[in-house]
């Protein structure tokens, strides 16, 4: 008898135990109101990757100037200096404290800084008045001398204007020339220590450069060219008339050959003390002067407008581009098609010449 019961107690635990097990499966591992969500699974539109060598601009915007690198652009809006960041896609607007009126502007070679002169009315008389301006922080840094004399140009004519702009970054010389109202210029020198001084009165000034080394300007008087507090011009042997090109970090000052108002050949020396010593580029077929970029690190480039390519002359590497010619940069040279600027870098899709 106490194994019948014995028997039967085992029996009924192992039902109960099953009936556990079942009740686990239905009610909870298979239970019933368990969710299935499914998805509809859509392939996203991968989006096109901006190239970084064109640098959209707004629609209305006239002419710009980039810095070295090629990442500032400068222009004019609605009578506004404006600065875009192409990195940072952001602007700045050149502010001062005087709020007058911008008429010239300027980036230093190899800087994210420029020169902005302009137009102020103080005490009942007009002045021209340089000031820097970095870029990259919206400062903008008055120059004056140690007894913080601002400087300033006064203007003796309204119709006198700012031409040209050159800095040494080496020697910290400053020349701004100021062209008059019958045609001629007077230029001015300010040191490093921003003194400014009338260094040429009402004469037939072109082009105008300051060697990398040096703070005496190299200038262009009709058809010679002239060192600043040196006497005579500049001779180039067989060459009678000199235009003043430009000038590159090696203090080397080209000069181009001038016949029938177009360049033949260019000239480059470094201008010392010493008898100096001449190179000579020939070139294809002579061009205008304007179309001649002669870029700090030495790379000479020759545009043709009409074949819309660009020529370095020393490696004979060509770039075709689109649009127009705005400035050579660091890498290369910028181009501009509508409100497109375009980099266009030396060594990248280009054609060799031999």
């Amino acid at each position: 008898m106490k194994i019948f019961i014995r028997i039967l107690v085992w029996t009924l635990v192992a039902l109960v135990f099953q009936q556990s097990i079942f009740l686990y499966v239905e009610n909870i591992y298979l239970a019933s109101d368990a969710k299935i969500e499914v998805k509809k699974v859509e392939e996203k539109e991968i989006p096109k990757k901006k190239n970084i060598n064109e640098i959209d601009l707004k629609a209305g915007i006239g002419e710009v100037s980039l810095s070295s690198d090629g990442r500032f652009v400068a222009y004019m809006e609605e009578n506004k200096l404006k600065i875009l960041d192409s990195n940072e896609k952001s602007e700045k607007e050149f502010q001062s404290e005087n709020d007058g009126e911008v008429v010239f502007y300027k980036w230093l070679t190899n800087e994210n800084t420029m020169i902005v002169i302009q137009k102020i009315q103080k005490d009942g008389e007009y002045y021209f008045e340089p000031v820097s301006f970095t870029a990259q922080k919206g400062e903008v840094r008055k120059l004056a001398d140690i007894s913080l004399n601002e400087m300033k140009i006064k203007i003796e004519n309204q119709n006198d204007k700012i031409d040209n702009v050159v800095f040494s970054n080496a020697t910290h010389s400053l020349y701004i020339k100021v062209q008059k109202q019958n045609g001629k210029s007077d230029l001015y020198y300010a040191n490093v220590m921003n003194q400014l001084v009338k260094v040429r009165s009402n004469k037939d000034i072109g082009n105008i450069i300051v060697p990398t080394t040096n703070a005496n300007a190299v200038i262009e008087m009709g058809s010679n060219a002239t060192i600043l507090n040196s006497s005579g011009n500049i001779e180039i042997p067989n060459v009678e008339i000199t235009k003043v090109l430009g000038t590159d970090i090696k203090d080397n000052v080209y000069f181009g050959e001038e016949v029938n108002k177009k360049i033949t050949k260019i000239h480059y020396t470094i201008l010392n003390n010493e008898k100096n010593k001449w190179n000579m580029l020939n070139l294809a077929k002579p061009v205008d002067k304007e179309d001649i970029i002669i870029d700090y690190s030495g790379k000479i480039y020759i545009n043709d407008k009409l074949a819309s390519s660009v020529l370095e002359i020393t490696s004979k590497k060509m770039i075709k581009y689109t649009g127009q010619l705005v400035q050579a940069y660091s890498k290369g040279f910028i181009s501009r098609d509508g409100n497109k600027l375009i980099k266009n870098e030396l060594g990248t899709n280009n054609i060799s010449i031999n």
